[in-house]
């Protein structure tokens, strides 16, 4: 697999932040390019670790890793960092021209030495240093694309990667990959991102997670509002599951709506100029997927995004936030939600 860009942190650590700011890179890179193909490894909450296809960092022309504490201790990050280095080394070899496609964010606080290995590391310009101001993992937790400082983190990473994608960086075949060294990690320290389990061992069939009450159906670029939306539900009372529409991975609106549905009778579908950019469905397709769920009120669109939303859709007018403010938004969301879906008596265990 071919990636412009991968991803590399501890995977067990912070997975949804990580995965968010993932997703943030990815859509700012969207402006200026007709694809992407971008890698992460994910572990959820519940269900295996998300392996993606190949090894990215053998292949992937650029490599954005999410430098902490524990990205330093951890064995997987210290061979993502041994292999990309290594295809550096080779590239200024041949070329004579170092390569600026291994970009080290400072995700959180660094309190210990880095490895003698590593060297010095060359954080980008206008994202603050360890010690300088706030982590990017700060920035994003509290504030989000509301902090300019995070959406500035997001554009000059973003920046960073477009830059590398110039270099030709050659991949490295499996053999030479497996022979690679980590640079740093330990077995005691954090071998924690596939504990105890080879790293090309099949993944296991994820755990089927519980029914809740409401299900948000949205896409990758979207996961930003999908968190949100589910953190003011979730404050609510409402128990809230996500559900990410993998189109650019394939996956039909079908499926994914076949998915939702399975684990909870409500829907809500962010709909937004992501959420239809690539899937020119035609009107039978939409009808087919829905069935009968959105005439039966199991489905409620919340649109966040300019975009023309398909006729089909237009019985039933769905919730706009995009002319609202921060308060307004929230509050319009849960009025809606309210009469969409009131909460459930709940079985307190108590008589």
């Amino acid at each position: 697999m071919d990636y412009d860009f991968f991803t590399s942190h501890v995977a067990d650590r912070d997975p949804k932040w990580a995965a968010r700011f993932h997703d943030d890179v990815e859509a700012e890179l969207r402006r200026g390019m007709d694809r992407v193909r971008a890698a992460i490894r994910l572990q959820p909450t519940f269900g295996p670790i998300q392996m993606p296809d190949g090894d990215p960092p053998a292949q992937a022309r650029a490599m954005v890793a999410l430098c902490s504490d524990d990205y330093f201790e951890d064995l997987d990050c210290g061979r993502d960092w041994a292999v990309f280095t290594d295809r550096l080394r080779r590239h200024e070899s041949i070329v004579g021209v170092s390569a600026p496609n291994l970009i080290a964010v400072p995700w959180t606080t660094i309190e210990q030495p880095v490895p003698p290995a590593v060297g010095p590391i060359e954080w980008p310009v206008g994202i603050p240093a360890p010690g300088r101001g706030p982590s990017v993992f700060d920035m994003l937790r509290l504030g989000g694309i509301r902090d300019l400082g995070y959406v500035r983190a997001v554009r000059t990473v973003a920046d960073r990667v477009a830059a590398a994608l110039r270099h030709r960086l050659a991949p490295l075949n499996a053999a030479e990959a497996d022979e690679v060294e980590p640079m740093f990690g330990s077995h005691d320290g954090a071998s924690r991102t596939m504990p105890e389990v080879p790293r090309r061992l099949p993944i296991l069939e994820p755990v089927p997670p519980a029914r809740t009450d409401l299900v948000i159906s949205y896409v990758g670029n979207d996961l930003a509002w999908a968190d949100w939306v589910s953190e003011v539900l979730t404050f609510e009372d409402y128990r809230v599951s996500l559900s990410r529409w993998d189109w650019s991975a394939g996956e039909s609106f079908g499926k994914a709506m076949a998915r939702a549905r399975g684990m909870g009778e409500h829907v809500l579908a962010l709909f937004s100029e992501h959420y239809f950019e690539a899937r020119r469905l035609a009107m039978d397709e939409w009808e087919e997927a829905l069935g009968d769920g959105y005439a039966g009120g199991r489905l409620l669109p919340i649109v966040i995004g300019h975009t023309q939303v398909p006729s089909m859709f237009r019985g039933v007018p769905p919730v706009d936030l995009t002319e609202a403010d921060a308060v307004g938004q929230r509050d319009l969301l849960v009025a809606a939600v309210h009469r969409f879906a009131p909460l459930p008596a709940r079985n307190t265990g108590f008589s």
